[in-house]
């Protein structure tokens, strides 16, 4: 129960660590590909999973790729659990906002 009752204090804080440089560029990017591709209801539940595995997968290679680490595969324990709900929650709610706004704007396009 401990798990669920601090998961708030964990996203808070998550979101807020998104505000680094090449973050939310990588979170802006992601959500606006995965936003515009989406073609119905059905999709906004399913297209954030492959949004935050191709953000995990950013996470991880990306000190490969700029040379300033190795490359190290997180561990899969409760830590990575909550991680991985929180960019969820995160690419769910911006694809949605991102969907909703294609489709209005579609909507009055024609």
């Amino acid at each position: 129960m401990e798990i669920v009752t601090s998961f708030p204090a964990y996203f808070v804080s998550y979101v807020q660590s998104l505000m680094v440089m090449p973050t939310y560029i990588y979170v802006a990017v992601i959500a606006l590909f995965f936003g515009l591709i989406t073609k119905d209801f059905g999709s906004v539940i399913f297209g954030p999973v492959i949004a935050g595995l191709i953000f995990l997968a950013v996470g991880v290679l990306e000190p490969v790729v700029m040379g300033t680490g190795s490359l190290k595969l997180p561990e899969m324990d409760l830590a990575f659990a909550k991680l991985a709900v929180a960019v969820y929650i995160v690419f769910l709610v911006l694809d949605t906002v991102v969907f909703l706004i294609k489709k209005l704007i579609l909507k009055i396009i024609g």
